[in-house]
């Protein structure tokens, strides 16, 4: 055998192997629209059976399981011990269902509220993640300042962190140009001090005009041509927006949003954010946590929702048909995803990741009651975004 061919031999098995990666990695779930009806309501009943067997799985098994009590003693991993996310988690989840304070007492409640205090560091004011977790201090710091939010309180120690980054535009301009803009989804977790900022304002002096200069910051970073925040070394190349960029937007959203400000070009938001819906229906692939409903679901339709509070009468004529086929396109699948036996256990081995399933659910029937007045899940309740009441997820 040649040379030549032993180099054609191994480019050619290099290139299966490539393309069968890239396969595995863009896999974006089962094409499953041909099995709903357009304008179909979504039913749930499976999947939020499901939900109570959850909360035992990450329960702690040695705090004894009160379904009517429980007190925040839940780990993010099932067997562990209690941390910052699962007890953190399992507030939102309950938050989301309307049911925090029906499986609570006022007792319960303020224990859960001593359980997560406990992970903030007394020095400095910030929450560690923990081992079982794969996020960064200032992702846990809004977090868990979130959680505290939705359970009525707030953190044990003020952000006293805070005063020097947000006291002038200087130091906010330097603070944003330090995120990891290269993998901006990833990088936009130091966003989370803003949001801790705003959901726990209190005993800490800041200028009046914080959020005015953060605002600025952050809208010098925009790429005007999207909407989006493309400012690495890949997007020199790569002008359209991707999964990453939507991932990353989403907690630019969060912070415009509750400082009470637009967010920046709607049209070209909502055109990028349906662009990016995979024929599937998901907005996700395996290789952004999973090809099944998730957290860059909610990052998706919240981004929809909120441009769509932006926009004139005349943009949402033109616009919300093809809204309401998305919604459809995304509702099909997450019947397909969730609405079967054991489909829980099978996909969320961590408690963190139903929390953003569980939110982009309520967004997708909150933006569906926006463009209607109709709902679109059929649920016992109707489904929370915690994005209506905190800054962060």
């Amino acid at each position: 055998m040649g040379s030549f061919t032993k180099v054609m031999i191994v480019a050619l098995v290099l290139l299966g192997v490539t393309y069968a990666a890239y396969r595995y990695a863009w896999y974006s779930g089962p094409y499953v629209l041909d099995r709903c009806e357009s304008s179909q309501k979504l039913r749930l009943d499976t999947f939020l059976l499901q939900i109570e067997p959850f909360l035992q799985r990450f329960h702690v098994a040695r705090a004894g399981f009160d379904p009517r009590d429980l007190r925040g003693y839940f780990s993010a991993r099932a067997t562990g011990k209690t941390d910052l996310y699962g007890s953190a988690d399992m507030v939102y989840v309950l938050w989301i269902l309307g049911e925090l304070e029906s499986r609570t007492t006022d007792a319960g409640r303020r224990e859960w509220v001593s359980v997560l205090q406990s992970f903030q560091d007394p020095r400095t004011g910030l929450f560690e993640p923990g081992p079982a977790a794969a996020e960064s201090t200032m992702h846990a710091t809004a977090f868990a300042t979130a959680a505290l939010k939705l359970l009525g309180s707030r953190p044990r120690h003020p952000h006293v962190w805070a005063e020097p980054l947000f006291a002038e535009p200087e130091a906010i301009r330097e603070w944003v140009d330090s995120f990891h803009w290269s993998q901006i989804w990833s990088g936009s977790h130091e966003l989370g001090a803003a949001a801790a900022v705003i959901d726990a304002p209190q005993g800490i002096e800041l200028p009046e005009e914080w959020a005015d200069w953060t605002l600025e910051a952050l809208t010098e970073k925009l790429d005007h041509r999207t909407g989006f925040w493309k400012n690495g070394a890949f997007d020199r190349i790569w002008r359209a927006p991707t999964t990453i960029d939507l991932g990353g937007a989403a907690h630019f959203w969060w912070i415009y949003h509750h400082l009470g400000h637009p967010i920046p070009y709607p049209e070209k938001v909502i055109s990028n954010i349906l662009a990016l819906q995979r024929e599937t229906g998901l907005w996700g692939t395996r290789l952004f946590n999973g090809a099944y409903p998730q957290g860059i679901d909610f990052d998706a339709l919240g981004g929809l929702r909120l441009a769509w509070l932006q926009l004139s009468d005349e943009a949402r004529s033109v616009r919300r048909s093809q809204i309401l086929a998305a919604l459809d396109r995304y509702s099909c699948a997450a019947d397909a995803h969730l609405n079967g036996e054991g489909s829980v256990e099978r996909l969320f081995r961590t408690s963190h990741k139903l929390v953003g399933t569980l939110n982009a659910l309520a967004e997708l029937d909150l933006l569906h009651r926006t463009l209607t007045g109709a709902p679109k899940l059929e649920t016992p309740k109707p489904l929370r975004s915690t994005l209506t009441e905190v800054a962060w997820q």
